[in-house]
């Protein structure tokens, strides 16, 4: 299986915020009020937010493809500090989302692969991540070498209180 990371562009914006929306949506509504993702939507995949983030050099946002079908997205912030690292040291994968079709078979592990190398084409020495406290996502990380740096809570008010727990991890780049 080859998958492709495409980075997105101005006319492939509405792709990102459709495949963004789509995959999240598949995933973790479970965590939110009434089922309703609205608030992190707004933040996230609006036409705006992601035009204004193609124009900050600090975002990387990136499509997924295997073959000609999109299954994914990927959002990168290249220079982010954690811990004792600073942010010429550090990059933060913000965003890793597969659609639910496509989970399971390989991909999020090519992902965080590709992921890493482009990190260390960068000079950086670590990654890292947040992620929920509950479910899938935690254990697939630390399979993949993630170590937890620290404990955090999602901001939304509208996610429910017992979903909230998150944790910080973090890999060192070889």
């Amino acid at each position: 299986m080859e998958v492709k990371f495409e980075a997105v562009a101005s006319k492939t914006c509405e792709l990102y915020c459709k495949l963004g929306i789509k995959a999240y949506k598949e995933h973790y509504l479970h965590l939110w009020q009434n089922n309703d993702p609205t608030p992190y939507i707004e933040e996230s995949f609006t036409l705006d937010v992601v035009v204004n983030e193609l124009k900050d050099n600090l975002s990387s946002l990136w499509l997924m493809y295997m073959g000609d079908t999109a299954v994914g997205i990927l959002k990168l912030i290249k220079d982010a500090p954690i811990g004792p690292y600073n942010s010429k040291e550090a990059t933060l994968l913000e965003k890793i989302y597969i659609l639910n079709k496509f989970s399971g078979k390989g991909i999020g592990s090519l992902a965080l692969s590709w992921v890493e190398t482009y990190c260390q084409n960068s000079d950086k020495q670590v990654l890292w991540l947040e992620t929920m406290q509950k479910g899938p996502a935690l254990n697939f990380y630390l399979k993949n070498g993630y170590q937890i740096l620290k404990e955090k809570q999602l901001k939304f008010d509208l996610v429910l209180d017992k979903q909230k727990p998150m944790y910080v991890l973090m890999k060192k780049i070889d």
